[in-house]
């Protein structure tokens, strides 16, 4: 049974008065469940809070409180990361300057849920409005993205970066949390790392059983080298340039971090981004590579990539020109050089964030486990890569890269 103790009278009181300040004068009821499945969000805990309160007159909502994970494994990631401060940042201050400046050429756009408030007591979270109640929702990670849903995913995410270029010239300090990248050579930041030689090991384990002719042997012998390549090609990404165009990455761009809003009879209407834990100052090829490797139909990224790219630099464009941006507007084909040079991410987007995505039982899932060591890990992760749904896209993708120069 599912233990909600800690989310008492007190906490949400304390919460509501920050929001509302002395208008808020007492908490009537509330009532608390899960916000997600178990797996679904792996950086983090979510709660749904319903509560009734009186603002002077009665107000009804529910809230959402995002709080730090509880696995040991997880714990430790998130600390080696600043992921609780980098957050706060990126919600109460960089986001209300990407707002003032959309605002400013009549763009309305909403890019992610509003941040209500944040505490550290009893434990880290960060609250938001529960975007359930204007009709966004989950969309199902195993199968990936439709084309009308990518095509919304790349406006938000190429305003987002081009509003984000003009805020961190502006004031550069507010990003000092976003210049490091997750995957990293400082020895104080290793925990996670091993994970991404596992998945390497698990990619060989499925080639050597299609092995039976020998067709592998060239792939298998490069997938063999890459245990030890995985980590510094890893770093290599998140190497930044000061000479080219760089943005906020969101850096954690797949199906879970993002709720869709739907219109009943015209579809998908819109998107919100959620979940900036990771986010990374560097070249937009790093958002865009794990993006339309990690969450897009494979039908819809063999079919349409280069007219989302495309989508992706009109919307950049436009929005740097309408706020009079001062500095070089890279071109299209800079955006596919950025996206060729972070090519090596969209390896780490299949790896490593794929399996993950495409898990059946994500009731049965523990992240420890599956960034653990030992047998009891190792059964965890070969039953995530023996998905037969990921199984079928593997072999395609891996000729892709090893064609790319991605395993040399």
């Amino acid at each position: 049974m599912a233990c909600f103790e800690w989310i008492n009278n007190d906490l949400l009181t304390g919460l509501l008065s920050e929001q509302h300040g002395t208008s808020f004068k007492r908490l009537i009821a509330y009532d608390v469940s899960f916000a997600t499945k178990k797996g679904d969000n792996y950086a983090s805990e979510m709660y749904r809070v319903s509560v009734q309160y009186d603002i002077g007159n009665i107000v009804k909502k529910r809230i959402i409180l995002k709080v730090m994970p509880s696995g040991e494994l997880q714990q430790k990631v998130m600390e080696e990361n600043s992921i609780y401060s980098r957050e706060i940042v990126i919600y109460s201050q960089i986001m209300p300057r990407i707002y003032k400046l959309l605002r400013s050429i009549g763009d309305v756009s909403i890019i992610s849920p509003l941040c209500l408030a944040t505490t550290n007591t009893p434990k880290q979270m960060l609250v938001f409005e529960d975007v359930s109640e204007q009709s966004f929702k989950m969309m199902d990670r195993r199968l990936g993205l439709e084309l009308d849903h990518a095509r919304l995913v790349i406006v938000k995410l190429a305003k987002l970066h081009a509003c984000s270029r003009i805020v961190y010239e502006a004031e550069p300090t507010l990003f000092d949390l976003m210049m490091e990248g997750c995957i990293s050579d400082d020895p104080k930041k290793q925990t996670f790392l091993p994970y991404y030689r596992r998945c390497v090991g698990q990619v060989m384990r499925l080639v050597q059983q299609w092995n039976k002719d020998g067709r592998w042997n060239s792939i298998l012998g490069k997938l063999d080298k890459l245990q030890d390549k995985i980590i510094p090609y890893g770093c290599d990404v998140y190497h930044r340039r000061d000479d080219c165009f760089n943005v906020l990455n969101h850096n954690d761009i797949w199906v879970n971090n993002m709720m869709f809003q739907f219109e009943q009879g015209t579809g998908v209407k819109d998107v919100l981004l959620l979940d900036y834990q990771l986010s990374f100052y560097g070249s937009p090829g790093i958002d865009l590579n794990f993006l339309l490797y990690g969450s897009l139909q494979p039908e819809v990224r063999k079919q349409h990539l280069m007219e989302l790219v495309q989508l992706y630099h009109t919307t950049l464009r436009g929005t740097l020109e309408q706020l009079h941006y001062g500095g070089t507007i890279p071109s299209l084909p800079d955006i596919h050089v950025e996206i060729i040079r972070k090519g090596f991410h969209r390896v780490n987007a299949v790896f490593q964030q794929m399996p993950v995505a495409m898990m059946e039982r994500s009731e049965d899932a523990d992240m420890d486990l599956i960034l653990g060591e030992g047998e009891r890990s190792e059964t965890c992760r070969r039953e995530l890569f023996d998905n037969p749904r990921y199984v079928s896209i593997l072999p395609a993708l891996l000729h892709e890269f090893d064609l790319a120069g991605y395993f040399d």
